[in-house]
């Protein structure tokens, strides 16, 4: 795994064997109104995949300001859809709103989002959906 960003408010790492990007929020992603690296972190961590790559999030912790951060959420959504993401596995924690808040974010242009309710079945699932297809470098 290669560190690409470790902000207080969220994590990004990129498995270039697994041709996989690892983005994790943290608390203080709840009280976020401004993120100046997140476009720029995400720009080098796509850098680091190759088209067909997969993306795991852990978003059991998520802004519930969406509204300040929206916009900047899209354009590194439509910078994943360019390079060519294969799906984006999102782990939410069962009973909580934490889904509702990405949903508003994802515009479903082109994005492939499934969901889980553990990052132990969203990392099996994307494990087997790239040794199906052979998308992992």
């Amino acid at each position: 795994m290669h560190l690409i960003a470790l902000r207080a408010e969220y994590q990004i790492t990129v498995d270039r064997a697994q041709n996989r990007v690892f983005y994790q929020n943290f608390a203080q992603m709840r009280t976020a109104t401004t993120l100046p690296h997140y476009c720029a972190d995400w720009q080098a961590a796509l850098a680091e995949v190759q088209p067909g790559f997969c993306i795991l999030t852990d978003m059991q912790v998520v802004s519930e300001n969406g509204t300040d951060l929206l916009s900047e959420f899209q354009a590194v959504e439509q910078l994943i859809v360019q390079r060519g993401v294969q799906l984006v596995a999102e782990v939410h924690v069962p009973g909580l709103s934490t889904r509702r808040y990405t949903d508003a974010v994802t515009t479903r242009q082109a994005m492939p989002v499934e969901y889980f309710l553990d990052i132990w079945d969203a990392t099996q699932f994307l494990d087997a959906l790239q040794l199906r297809t052979g998308t992992a470098a």
